[in-house]
């Protein structure tokens, strides 16, 4: 745990990276490596395929890590998880992180054709099964001999409620939860540690959404653009009222309260500030989410803004 805790850093970068041709995302990630974010993170939506994207750009990554926050575990059975997860721990030199969820019932029932039921057991018994099933390929050059990288990388749970959160505590490496407040990460930070084995301490992910923008009207229509596909999704809706958030708050088009709380905007200081509210709340480590005008997550303006090495 130390290791990966070390390895990704207090802060990362996070995007779909849809928008760009694979040359041009090679040429990002690369980017992102040079300004001295610690991971890229890829999520699972309706875009590109998150594991063949890294594994596409693992090359251009020059030392830092790469994960995916995340996968859906009704996409993939826990056999073809655990054969991408390995081959990326592979190619990355032991530096890949499972980011998995349940993801949602609209994604899961209408557009996969599964049934979404019991979520928290079909983890449960998803990450028995990852953990129990056998790997027979390459490993990373020094895979579990002392100072080398483990045989199996780790895994992060995208928990937004205490059981979830507490599976990832006992059954994984840690949380790594989405469209969350820093008064809400200090809550988990507190499920989390309340549920780990003794002298244990799961790692907590986070994202952050930051829009470069001081005019409100201007950083608000971007942040809208970037929530509005989340803001009918009932498993967010059900983490907003948990941190006093109301209906009318994610009605359409989303309320100045909610849009200002789940996205950071202004100057860079102002953006920074709130990436360090994360830190200080018990965040180990924070992905920022660059958001460009039109909601989309390649903005580089951003994290050159906010690059750890300048």
């Amino acid at each position: 745990m130390s290791d990966l805790r070390t390895g990704i850093g207090p802060i990362g970068a996070w995007g779909h990276l849809d928008t760009l041709a694979a040359a041009d995302a090679r040429a990002y990630i690369a980017e992102v490596a040079a300004l001295g974010f610690g991971a890229f993170w890829a999520p699972e939506t309706v875009g590109r395929e998150p594991t063949a994207l890294l594994a596409a750009v693992a090359q251009a990554a020059d030392g830092i890590w790469l994960g995916t926050s995340i996968v859906s575990i009704f996409g993939r059975d826990a056999m073809a998880a655990k054969l991408g997860a390995q081959t990326l721990h592979e190619l990355t030199g032991g530096r890949f992180v499972l980011g998995l969820g349940v993801s949602h019932a609209h994604l899961v029932e209408k557009l996969r054709g599964h049934v979404y039921e019991r979520p928290l057991s079909r983890m449960q018994a998803y990450l028995a099964d990852l953990h129990r099933l056998p790997y027979r390929g390459p490993l990373p050059a020094g895979a579990g001999t002392e100072g080398g990288p483990p045989a199996e990388p780790p895994v992060l749970v995208a928990a937004l409620r205490e059981r979830m959160l507490g599976l990832a505590a006992t059954d994984a490496d840690g949380a790594f939860p989405y469209l969350v407040t820093p008064e809400r990460i200090a809550w988990m930070r507190g499920v989390l540690d309340a549920a780990a084995p003794a002298g244990r301490r799961p790692l907590l992910a986070v994202t952050q959404a930051c829009v470069l923008e001081t005019d409100p009207e201007r950083a608000r229509s971007a942040a809208r653009a970037y929530l509005a596909p989340y803001l009918r999704t009932a498993n967010y809706q059900v983490s907003w009222a948990a941190q006093g958030f109301a209906p009318e708050d994610w009605a359409l088009p989303g309320s100045d309260r909610l849009v200002d709380a789940m996205v950071a905007w202004g100057d860079a200081a102002a953006l920074r500030a709130r990436i360090a509210a994360h830190h200080a709340a018990g965040a180990d480590h924070v992905a920022v989410i660059p958001v460009a005008a039109d909601g989309t997550t390649e903005a580089l303006p951003v994290l050159r803004a906010l690059a750890p090495r300048r």
